[in-house]
Order: C-alpha cells, then structure tokens, then sequence
C-alpha cells in the first residue's frame, strides 16, 4: 500500500482498515455518506427506506447525534486522526485509462452539503457493505414497504422507526436481525411470510420464531399491500392452493436478501465475474482483496479486510489468506424461489419498475414505457442470437435503454436485479449468461450544482465556442 489511501464506507470493516492504515504512518480518509439526509434517503440508496420517511430525520442534530453514537468503530476513527468524512458521497473515481489519458494521480469526487472536492490519493479500498433486494409485488410504492437492512437502519442507526405492527418477507438471517431489533422497541412481527418449504436460515432459527409465538407461513407471499396513502394490511396468499388471508398491519420489511454495492468498482472499469453464492457480479479479486485495478482494494465483507489489514501491517505472508469461498447455501437460489412465487401469484401486470411505471411483462417484452404512447411493431425476444460461444445470451443493458427499467431517479436500486434473474427465468439462461445493465458516474443522484465547476479560465471562455459565456456574466 501507498501513502495517500481513501476507504469508502464506514462498515465494521473499513474502520479496521482505516485505523490500522492510521497506525502504520498512512495519510487516511474514511467517506461514508451516514448520516444522510431525508431527501437523500428518498431515492432509496444505499438501503431500500421506501416512501413515507419519518418527520424525525429532519432533525439534523439529532439524527447525527444518534448515528455517532451507534457507531463506536467511526468514533475510535476519529479519536485516532483518521480523516473522517461522514453524510458525504463519494460519487466518483477517476484514473488514467484509454479514455481519460490526463488524470494524473487517482482521485475521487466527494460532495456533501457545502459542496463538491476532487480528492487525490494513492490507494481507495471499497468498503460500501450490501444494499436490499427487494422485489415487486401489488403495492409495494406504498409508505411502509421498506427493505431489511433500511428497516434495521431505522431502528438502530437513526432510531427514528415508527412501525407498531410489521409483516416480515423472507427468514434469512436479515429477516432474524431486524425481528430481534422490532420486538426491541415494541413493534409486533404479526407475520412471517417465507415462499420456500422451510425457514430458511435454519432449525434454530424456526425454534426462535416458534418460542416467541410469531408465526411463520411457509409456501406464502404477499399477493398485496393494502392501503391508499399507506399501508394499512396485506393480502397474502398460499402457493398450494387458492387460499388467501388477510392480516392487519403498517409496515411490511422485505427483509429477503442483501447485494453487495458494486457501483463504484463496477463504474471504474474493475474486471468482474458472477458470484451465484452472492446473486450478484463482484470484482475480481486475489487474496489481499486487490481487483484488476492497481492500488484499488474490494472487501467482500467484514471478514475478508483481514488479509488486506496483514498487508498494511507490513506482514510477509498476508497472501496466506485464501479466496473466499462460496456460500454453502447460494443468496442466487433463495432469490430466485422468491421472484418465481412472486411472479406466478402477481402475473405480469405488476410494476417492476416504480420510478417508470413500467411493468414485469412489458420490461420482458421490451416494451417502451406505456406513458411514450408508442409501442413495438413486432413482439420482440431479448436473446442475442450470436455464433461467439462467449458472447451474453441477453443484454441487460440493451433492455434498460429500450424499457427504462433502471434508468429512473433510483438508479436501478429497487428494479435491476429483479429484472435480471427474471429475464434468466423467463427465459431459461444462467444469470451469468446476461450482459448486466452499467453504472455511470455520478454514483448517486446528487444535485449537478454541487459538483460543477463554474470557475472556467480565461482561455475557456475566448476559446470555447460552444460555451454561453455571454450569458453568464456579472
């Protein structure tokens, strides 16, 4: 490792990084966009917070006051001189490469309230944790549908949850967290709805359940969130027969998986591969956590920072660390149960898209956004026919730009991964067979004032033909 070294992300394990960076002699700056602010939650990232925010997080003060506070690793940070840079977004990094030939020293753009800086740096570790999978049922744009990790962010981080009654999707180890942290403050889990034939983080775990009275239906998903302006109850219905019934609640956590954020290598150029055991592409990696980028480090998770910590600690044998190994019980195979249950009981006329309003049958039939008032001339098929035996069966990205599925103002956050394992359903291709959809910078939808650069040079404005200029003076 260099000198100059950025970590993004305060989880467990870029606080560790960060503090033993501080100690060999690094110059450190940890980025982490919490606490963050209510406008910036309502685009749903990095966590699926969904509508109806609580009034609470207005309260700047307090809400930063409550964040600090839960975050003891983020405090050790600051008291060891570890440049910490909390409510900011890194929403860029740049490097020299085949397109951008000038840039120099590597550097990464950072925003926040007060304005945007261009940060040089040596080396940048990725440590930006997981987002929610949520996925699309009747209802699920009302106030109180939310994901797991958003849910337990409400509860713990910001402590601002308002829920008194709570449907819960899914009984992964997610869906156990932020039960164990509902009962904490009151709230009532009224159900568990889990569309696999068994709890599926575990016998322990269905005994837990079962102890403290919670039921649990196994076989069932939510067909609907009832409500007008929020939700008020949800239809639930089995998947061995017609049965339906309905359960009184104001809050439904989709607490069924997590993802990990791969926007920033991914946007970077990282060379990537797909990880069935996460349901996702992921950098590629060696032991020390390095992707195909010099000097740019990916953690995987909390665990796998610690050959990347006996790296800085100056430890010879630090590669001794093996690649992680994949999960024994494949996120892939869970998320697919769930799109498939949910998919057969909800039909095709359903939302996938909430920012386009574009739905599960029109997105697969590459449909336009019905709100064009146009529409395709010929059914079409999203397979690529191609003689090149590497070549993707299907183009995500091709999909979005015809569908918009993605390219609303959540950047994909709530509806890209849904529709890839739904097109490999639909039709029967592996999910590593589909070109996924790109990020671009910037990262998060921020405002364009805040990061343009409105002081050009003389030599600019005389030369820049193009460029307004007499339109913009004092």
């Amino acid at each position: 490792m260099q000198g100059k070294i950025v970590v993004v992300g305060a989880s467990a394990g870029g606080c560790r990084v960060a503090l033993a960076a501080q100690a060999a002699g690094h110059d450190v700056t940890l980025v982490d966009e919490h606490p963050q602010a209510m406008k910036d939650m309502s685009f749903d990232a990095p966590w699926f917070y969904g509508a109806g925010l609580p009034s609470a997080l207005l309260n700047d003060n307090s809400i930063a006051q409550a964040v600090l506070e839960g975050s003891p690793e983020l405090i050790e940070c600051l008291e060891s001189g570890v440049d910490v840079r909390v409510s900011t977004v890194l929403w860029g990094a740049f490097r020299n490469g085949p397109n951008s030939v000038n840039v120099g020293r590597p550097r990464v753009g950072l925003v926040n309230r007060d304005g945007n800086e261009i940060l040089e740096h040596d080396t940048l570790v990725i440590a930006t944790g997981v987002r929610d999978f949520v996925p699309s049922f009747k209802g699920w744009e009302l106030p109180g549908v939310f994901g797991g990790k958003a849910g337990i962010a409400m509860l713990d981080l910001y402590q601002v949850f308002e829920g008194r009654k709570a449907v819960v999707l899914g009984t992964s180890e997610l869906a156990l967290r932020f039960i164990r942290s509902a009962l904490a403050r009151g709230t009532e889990i009224v159900a568990v709805i889990e569309a696999g034939q068994e709890v599926y983080a575990g016998p322990e775990a269905a005994a837990w359940l079962a102890e403290r009275g919670i039921p649990v239906h196994l076989r069932h998903v939510v067909h609907e969130a009832l409500g007008k302006t929020e939700v008020s109850g949800a239809i639930c219905v089995s998947l061995d027969g017609d049965a339906t019934f309905a359960v009184d609640c104001d809050s439904i956590a989709v607490a069924i998986a997590t993802l990990p954020n791969i926007e920033l290598p991914a946007a970077m150029g990282c060379k990537m591969h797909y990880d069935p055991g996460l349901a996702s592409w992921v950098p590629e990696v060696d032991a020390r956590g390095e992707t195909s980028l010099e000097s740019v480090y990916w953690l995987r998770d909390d665990a796998s920072s610690e050959a990347l910590l006996a790296s800085i600690k100056g430890e010879t044998n630090a590669d001794r660390f093996p690649p992680h190994a994949a999960q024994t019980q494949p996120t892939l195979d869970y998320i697919k149960t769930w799109i498939s249950a949910l998919h057969e009981s909800g039909g095709d006329d359903v939302n996938i898209c909430q920012c386009e309003t574009v739905t599960r049958g029109e997105f697969c039939g590459i449909a336009p956004p019905s709100y064009l008032g146009q529409g395709l001339r010929h059914a079409q098929s999203p397979i690529v026919h191609s003689d090149a035996a590497r070549a993707p069966r299907i183009n995500q990205d091709f999909m979005k730009r015809m569908t918009r599925v993605s390219m609303g103002h959540c950047q994909g956050k709530r509806c890209r991964d849904e529709a890839s394992i739904a097109l490999a359903l639909r039709f029967g291709v592996d999910p590593d067979a589909i070109r996924p959809a790109s990020y671009r910078f910037p990262l998060r939808p921020i405002d364009l004032a805040l990061i343009a650069d409105d002081d050009e040079s003389e030599d600019i404005r005389l030369h820049w033909q193009m460029w307004p200029y007499e339109t913009r003076q004092d």
